[in-house]
Formats: structure tokens, C-alpha cells, sequence
């Protein structure tokens, strides 16, 4: 299920974090949104059965914030604040910084407490 994946990937964020790991933390972070981004449409009936980020980015944005008001409109900034964080961390020289990593694992946490609490 959706919901394990995230966690799981949140928990390695937090480790990762924990260990000074910084890009794998941003990393398991972004990856752990995308799951949780997909436990949140299923949840109102928009599931498939594979979702690339774009298209799972906008889906979530429009459906859940703009249309439905299910979640407040900060949650699609952080989400695609964690994809642009995400590629530097995995494909660009500069990386990211401990407090962008931090970020990055309060952003997922943020949206799986909403998700579980709503």
C-alpha cells in the first residue's frame, strides 16, 4: 500500500537526516510526498495504477487544493519545492544543505499528518 511506502520512505528520511545523510534524506523526503500525494487522491477515488511526478503534482494540486480545498494551497508549493530539492540533491553538483534536507523531511511529515488526520 501507498501509505507503508511513505512511511517507510519517511522513516529512512528522518534516519538519513539523523546521520548527516543530507541528499538521501531530501531524497527518501520528496519520495515519501509522492506516495503520500498518491494515498490522498486514491483516498477521494483518483488512483492509477503508475503516476510520473508531473502529472501526480498537478492532479494533487488541482484536485485536492484548488477544487476540493481538502488541503491548503502550501502543501502543492512544498511538494514542488521537495521535486526541485529532490533533483538537486540526486543530480546536481551543489546537492543540498543540511536546513534544505530539514526542510524536506518537515514538508513529507506535514503532509502525512494531515492525510492520516483528515
Amino acid at each position: 500500500m501507498s501509505l507503508d511506502r511513505a512511511r517507510e520512505a519517511l522513516e529512512a528520511a528522518q534516519i538519513c537526516l539523523e546521520r548527516s545523510l543530507f541528499q538521501s534524506a531530501t531524497s527518501r523526503a520528496y519520495y515519501a510526498t509522492f506516495w503520500l500525494a498518491q494515498v490522498a487522491l486514491a483516498d477521494v477515488g483518483l488512483s492509477r495504477s503508475e503516476w510520473s511526478h508531473p502529472a501526480l503534482q498537478a492532479s494533487f494540486a488541482n484536485e485536492l487544493i484548488r477544487r476540493r480545498k481538502i488541503y491548503p494551497a502550501i502543501f502543492a508549493q512544498h511538494f514542488n519545492r521537495g521535486l526541485q530539492l529532490r533533483l538537486d540533491a540526486d543530480y546536481r553538483p551543489k546537492g543540498v544543505s543540511k536546513r534544505q534536507a530539514t526542510q524536506a523531511v518537515l514538508w513529507a511529515q506535514e503532509l502525512l499528518t494531515a492525510i492520516i488526520n483528515k
